[in-house]
């Protein structure tokens, strides 16, 4: 799965010294360089906590944030020459474990995948269940992205073909083309557009694929073989962010605070209250599972990923990965981080 500022793409940590240190440990700082992917967002608070509040330093890790793109981010970390850690959602994983990419997800922060279909409140389509979206003129950032992906399913909750739909892949200017009808509805990131909408002046109606498939969503992915060489890393990288998910969760103005040190554009009081409203959403899709540990992935949750992309041809049926392979709550189990 894809995102931009908001969207679940890509973070990944490069390890710039060799040898693990266990968390505590009174030894130099590991030096880690951590991918996000895009420029600084509210949606990268845990990390941006986990570095203020002293997580990093704790768990023994120098971390320095950096937000370049990846252009195929499951097999570089997967190769650990630069990058060991990444984020990524599931069906990410799958895809890449599909086409040789030895990595494993060994933390969720996303519990329900953030995706859905908006329209417009007033003047928009009239559209109450996947089927209504029979006709419409549907905008998608890309192909193959987690916005292509959401569309597939809701279409499959709604009995439709993709020829029952026009499908127009309009980049990440989804708010934009719904505002100006141009689209009639616009599959989006619902912890976000919805948000950004409504500071226009739009409001919008929103349809979750979460409502109709439990796929899996963004989550720490780590190279196999990092999991093998150096586990007490994976360990200590996990806890460390898991603690920085647990203080936002529990403190999300806090971490709002800590977030804007990054965004020096963010000045006015609309801007800082749309945000909060941005960071509040974002975080309702990530409060971990009852009587589990933050970061525990649903092991429910992945056969159902992987049927899903099976049945939409992203992965072949012979040969496909299997989804033992491609996540454990092993680390996350072992940082045992609680609310």
């Amino acid at each position: 799965m894809q995102r931009r500022a908001r969207r679940l793409t890509t973070v990944a940590v490069g390890l710039l010294t060799a040898g693990a240190l266990a968390p505590g440990a009174a030894t130099a700082a590991t030096n880690v360089t951590v991918a996000l992917g895009f420029r600084p967002d509210v949606v990268s608070a845990p990390y941006y906590v986990a570095q203020d509040m002293g997580y990093y330093k704790q768990a023994g890790l120098s971390v320095k944030l950096n937000y370049d793109k990846l252009p195929n981010q499951p097999q570089a970390v997967a190769d650990g020459k630069k990058f060991q850690f990444g984020s990524a959602s599931g069906d990410t994983a799958l895809l890449g474990a599909s086409k040789g990419a030895a990595v494993q997800l060994v933390a969720q922060q996303y519990e329900q995948y953030p995706v859905g279909a908006m329209w417009l409140a007033e003047g928009g389509p009239k559209i109450t269940k996947p089927a209504d979206l029979k006709g419409k003129k549907i905008g998608i950032s890309v192909p193959g992205s987690s916005t292509d992906y959401g569309l597939s399913a809701l279409l499959q909750a709604g009995h439709l073909k993709r020829s029952d739909v026009k499908v127009v892949a309009i980049g990440f200017a989804e708010t934009e083309a719904l505002i100006n009808h141009q689209i009639d509805v616009a599959m989006t990131f619902t912890d976000n557009e919805p948000v950004q909408a409504r500071a226009l002046g739009h409001p919008v109606h929103v349809m979750r694929v979460a409502a109709y498939k439990n796929l899996v969503s963004t989550g720490v992915i780590a190279g196999r073989k990092l999991i093998k060489a150096n586990p007490k890393l994976v360990t200590a990288f996990v806890k460390a962010t898991m603690r920085g998910e647990k203080y936002t969760l529990q403190h999300p103005d806090a971490a709002l605070k800590i977030a804007l040190k990054r965004l020096p554009e963010v000045i006015t009081d609309k801007q800082i209250a749309t945000q909060k409203e941005i960071l509040n959403a974002r975080l309702s899709y990530q409060r971990p599972a009852a009587g589990h540990p933050v970061g525990w992935s649903n092991p429910k949750s992945w056969p159902v990923t992987l049927d899903f992309l099976q049945s939409i041809g992203s992965i072949p049926k012979k040969g496909a990965p299997s989804v033992h392979n491609v996540f454990t709550n092993t680390f996350t189990d072992q940082a045992n981080v609680r609310m």
